[in-house]
């Protein structure tokens, strides 16, 4: 997802560790080599934090890219085996990251603020929490994290951190003008973790602008492969535009199972286009299961679902006010927005 210090992407609720979980999406048949690797070193030296922080950064790169839970049940099981009231910094750092990805955000702060107090000039931790303070809409404790980077990372770094907050705060199309000239200005970062990050933030800005023209240019330059948080974001620009049509080459073969938030959005596309039906089926099997199990930790794919490719306004603004109950930025008002407007065009049920 970048440099992890700069992008957090929104979290996830616990998974449910019953057995029915196993049923519908089992473990991944291959697991990735660096991940034995670790798990394999973790055995041999137990006690080395330095070597269970990297198993969990690790557990946490797949939880985020897979469809089922195994890998974010493998982080919580390490961290309840390792305990998170050890003071080094590296384990304490990827304990917060496994939290806030859940939305435990109290506790996700618990542990970054321990990082401060041994290191109060701790960039990472001071990312994060300005991360996590926008992700609840509180932007004057993100500026202040943002303001606390100074004289501890590169200028660009806190400006943009801070023209990140700007926008959030009410003063939009200000920051996107000078995050773009911020961006332009350094050119030889082109394809470095910190111009991925300011590329980001200016598609989504240049998405709450309405400027979707602007959105597809930043994500075509972004670095390759797309994350899926990016490939969201691709897509987004295309679907918001009333005007367009999602390209050829963006929508994936049938046989292919991406995750639910890039499913739902192929859906949609493949909807409005009138062509063909296999990501409309796919998706409303995937979120009809979602329903039935109600699984709060997809109620932001969900409730896509139900505003976008299969409208239902009841389920559309149930599962929409589910999601603003933990994560308060911009898309997920919009989102919101969005199911609600579909009440006045639905027919009461008698």
């Amino acid at each position: 997802m970048m440099l992890s210090a700069l992008i957090l992407m929104s979290g996830l609720f616990s998974a449910p560790s019953d057995q029915s979980d196993v049923l519908w999406q089992p473990q991944a048949a291959a697991v990735p080599t660096d991940i034995t690797q670790a798990e394999a070193a973790f055995q041999q030296h137990p006690n080395e934090l330095r070597v269970a922080s990297e198993l969990l950064s690790k557990y946490l790169r797949e939880a985020r890219v897979e469809q089922g839970h195994y890998y974010l049940n493998q982080a919580n099981e390490l961290i309840a085996k390792v305990g998170a009231e050890h003071r080094q910094r590296d384990w304490l750092i990827a304990v917060a990251d496994t939290l806030q990805y859940q939305h435990d955000f109290a506790q996700a702060r618990k542990v970054l603020n321990r990082v401060l107090e041994q290191s109060p000039r701790d960039a990472q931790a001071q990312l994060m929490l300005a991360r996590i303070a926008l992700t609840l809409n509180e932007t004057d404790s993100a500026k202040q994290h943002c303001a606390d980077l100074m004289g501890s990372v590169a200028l660009g770094i806190v400006s943009t951190c801070l023209l990140e907050v700007q926008g959030r705060a009410g003063n939009l199309q200000s920051a996107y003008t000078r995050l773009k000239q911020l961006h332009e200005q350094q050119p030889g970062q082109a394809q470095s973790a910190i111009a991925h990050w300011r590329l980001q933030i200016l598609t989504e800005q240049a998405l709450l602008l309405g400027d979707f023209q602007a959105a597809q240019q930043w994500t075509a330059a972004m670095p390759t492969p797309l994350n899926v948080v990016d490939k969201k974001r691709r897509l987004d620009s295309y679907l918001w535009d009333t005007d367009a049509q999602v390209p050829k080459a963006l929508m994936l073969d049938c046989q292919q199972t991406p995750v639910d938030s890039i499913t739902i959005r192929l859906a949609w596309a493949e909807k409005r286009s009138q062509h063909g039906q296999c990501w409309q089926d796919y998706a409303r099997e995937r979120m009809q299961l979602r329903v039935m199990r109600g699984e709060k930790l997809h109620s932001a794919d969900i409730a896509y679902y139900f505003t976008y490719v299969e409208p239902d306004a009841e389920q559309a603004i149930y599962w929409a006010q589910q999601n603003i109950e933990v994560a308060q930025e911009p898309f997920d008002y919009r989102l919101l927005s969005a199911a609600t407007a579909l009440q006045p065009h639905q027919e009461s049920a008698p």
